[in-house]
């Protein structure tokens, strides 16, 4: 395997304080003032995708996108796509492409700790929210490998994860520290 979600924050702070009323998978509405207000939290929900492979893979090859859920958080249709590489370079080995929620323009505005930590950035072009807290989610990485087969990694968080925190891969599972989990700085 070439490529491989290792890390996100589903739930940036901020995110859970927006009032509920309507677009995206939160149900959060999104206007161009609270875009502009909010930019700086969209950017701060983020999927960490790893090249753990051999070989570069080329930006133009790769997806990523996400479960969609109704009412009842039964997964619904298609997944829906966050992002698709643009730019005609390569993820090399061992390097780390961070896909934001939020556009390209705003990202002057992204927090330090949301940017440091990947070699390159990716953006989903978009004024609202993208991974869902109230059902948790699954992420799906898919990219073409040397012989243009359609390769793909996924994981999946659960329900409500914790403002802030960002989530670490265990097997296909994204997850933070349980409760009985000492954090040693």
């Amino acid at each position: 395997m070439s490529l491989k979600i290792i890390q996100a924050k589903p739930n940036p702070a901020g995110k859970e304080h927006r009032k509920e009323n309507s677009k995206d998978q939160d149900g959060y509405e999104s206007t161009a003032l609270e875009a502009q207000k909010f930019a700086s939290v969209y950017l701060g929900e983020w999927v960490d995708v790893k090249n753990v492979g051999e070989d570069a893979v080329n930006f133009q090859t790769m997806q990523l996108r996400h479960a969609l859920f109704d009412n009842e958080c039964h997964t619904i249709g298609e997944m829906e796509l966050i992002w698709i590489g643009d730019i005609r370079e390569s993820l090399k080995p061992g390097q780390v492409l961070r896909v934001h929620g939020g556009r390209r323009e705003t990202a002057h505005l992204m927090a330090q700790e949301d940017h440091d930590g990947a070699d390159w950035h990716g953006y989903a072009e978009k004024d609202n929210f993208i991974l869902n807290n109230r059902c948790g989610d699954k992420i799906v990485v898919s990219w073409h490998d040397d012989a243009e087969r359609i390769q793909s990694d996924w994981v999946c968080y659960p329900p409500h994860p914790p403002e802030n925190l960002i989530l670490q891969r265990s097997g296909n599972l994204l997850t933070g520290p349980g409760p009985n989990v000492e954090l040693i700085n």
